[in-house]
């Protein structure tokens, strides 16, 4: 071979050598990444949920030296390692809020990342009372007072993993017939979603309320609260049918109580004799005497003018209705405000009004200013069912215009009011009505009648709701037991 064609030969072998070498391939970019929460594997941009802080287990591999393993939490380096090896295992807990985190491993070189999601749940669920009610931010324990023991107990829920159950109790205890008696009712709901809605059955005074709620990873948060009911409002009444043949009166209607119906009876004309269509009976809570049915058939005499109907609940609110044996018409009254005679004079309004033609228990005459607040309000009547209140009273007046509501309340609990507007033309007298009221306005007592709290040192009534404040007025209760925490609400 001569000298010019060995060194052609030596140019391509060199050529083919360098080209090779370009062309081969390394292992540079062969890293294997393994993580690991508390032992189950998590792929890159995946999702998983922990109770308690968790374990990060880090596995890499490579052909070549690994130069550092750098863990982030939320954009935090929270480790990092330099091994200058071929292979790293790591295991390390992770200190985490409750809530979504962003965990990342970036291996280098290679830049080989992972990223996922841990989510940590380490508590039970969240629930916030609504009815009947309000726990608002806080947590619904301690004492509340509502004012009827027919109620439903809503709640919403809030779990970041989700509500697998919530169970309720109510616990009641009371005496009869010199003995202890103690009554349980328990509620589950499973599977309830963001919110529960459940029907309940406080009794008369003191209560004990269990609600606990259990997440799908078997976390629970359990509250306590005592919930006083305060029951003040009479029975209520509705009649069906009231038919008389001859010396016979056949009556029959409903009788309803916020809370239980311990008695209904009647006596016929002036007799004190009480004839009982249901029996007295304990304070322990039962649905059947929250709405009774009842029918019964008097004997009258010509001397009889009517049947008077008794009820009472178990706390010893009465409603007397004597019922005509003429009786055709219906328990809504008339109601009118004398534009002419009510006026405003020397800082209050006198009143004159009626409520005849139906069958009332509670008359009470309000001044309201512009915005809408009551001023002030006067009780005009409180007793035995009546078809005749004639309204005569003082109440005090608003500055610019006072409007004048008479509000009155029927046997069947529906509330009923008329009104009238005034504006004081003069410091001392002369206003004149501006938009009474053409007819009475007929709305359900939970959204018209008033409800009564506390009096403000012997001022006008009140309204209020049901809540769980911060700072806690004492009430009293059964002469002189002091309760923090009751408000009052319908």
């Amino acid at each position: 071979m001569t000298p010019t064609r060995r060194r052609r030969r030596l140019a391509v072998l060199s050529i083919t050598a360098v080209l090779a070498a370009v062309l081969a391939p390394t292992a540079t970019g062969l890293v294997t990444l393994d993580v690991t929460v508390d032992g189950t594997p998590i792929r890159d941009g995946g999702s998983i949920t922990v109770t308690e802080d968790p374990e990060l287990g880090v596995d890499v591999g490579g052909d070549e030296s690994i130069e550092s393993v750098t863990i982030r939490v939320d954009g935090e380096t929270r480790a990092s390692f330099e091994p200058n090896t071929t292979a790293l295992s790591e295991r390390l807990t992770l200190d985490l809020t409750d809530g979504n985190h962003t965990v990342s491993v970036a291996v280098a070189p290679g830049n080989r990342t992972l990223t996922a999601t841990v989510r940590k749940d380490s508590t039970g669920p969240i629930v916030t009372v609504t009815s009947p009610f309000e726990s608002a931010v806080a947590a619904p324990t301690g004492q509340v007072a509502i004012d009827h023991g027919a109620a439903t107990l809503a709640t919403d829920l809030d779990d970041p993993s989700g509500v697998r159950e919530v169970r309720i109790e109510r616990v009641y205890e009371w005496r009869f017939g010199g003995q202890s008696r103690r009554s349980v009712e328990t509620y589950r709901i499973e599977n309830p979603g963001d919110n529960v809605s459940q029907p309940i059955l406080f009794g008369h005074h003191r209560n004990e309320l269990r609600i606990e709620a259990v997440d799908v990873h078997g976390q629970r948060r359990t509250y306590d609260v005592v919930v006083w009911v305060i029951d003040e409002d009479r029975p209520r009444i509705a009649l069906d049918r009231v038919e008389r043949s001859g010396g016979r009166l056949r009556v029959a209607g409903t009788v309803s109580d916020g809370t239980k119906v311990d008695s209904l009876s009647y006596r016929v004309g002036r007799s004190a004799q009480r004839t009982y269509v249901l029996n007295p009976t304990s304070p322990e809570p039962t649905r059947s005497r929250v709405d009774a049915d009842f029918e019964f058939t008097a004997r009258v005499g010509d001397d009889a003018a009517a049947v008077t109907v008794v009820a009472t609940d178990v706390v010893g609110n009465t409603l007397l209705w004597a019922v005509p044996l003429d009786y055709r018409g219906s328990a809504a009254p008339t109601m009118t405000v004398d534009e002419s005679a009510t006026r405003v004079r020397e800082g209050g309004v006198e009143v004159v009004g009626s409520v005849v033609g139906g069958w009332v228990t509670t008359v009470v005459v309000e001044s309201v200013d512009a915005e809408g607040a009551v001023v002030d309000a006067v009780t005009v009547y409180d007793g035995a069912a009546t078809d005749d209140v004639q309204v005569r009273d003082r109440v005090g007046a608003a500055r610019g215009a006072t409007t004048v509501v008479i509000r009155a309340v029927d046997v069947s609990g529906e509330s009923h009011r008329a009104s009238v507007t005034l504006r004081a033309s003069t410091p001392t007298e002369t206003p004149v009505a501006s938009s009474p009221t053409g007819t009475p306005t007929r709305t359900p007592t939970v959204e018209a009648t008033p409800v009564t709290t506390m009096p403000d040192d012997g001022g006008p009534t009140t309204r209020g709701r049901g809540s769980l404040p911060t700072a806690l007025a004492a009430v009293g209760i059964l002469g002189g037991l002091l309760l923090g925490g009751l408000t009052r609400r319908r």
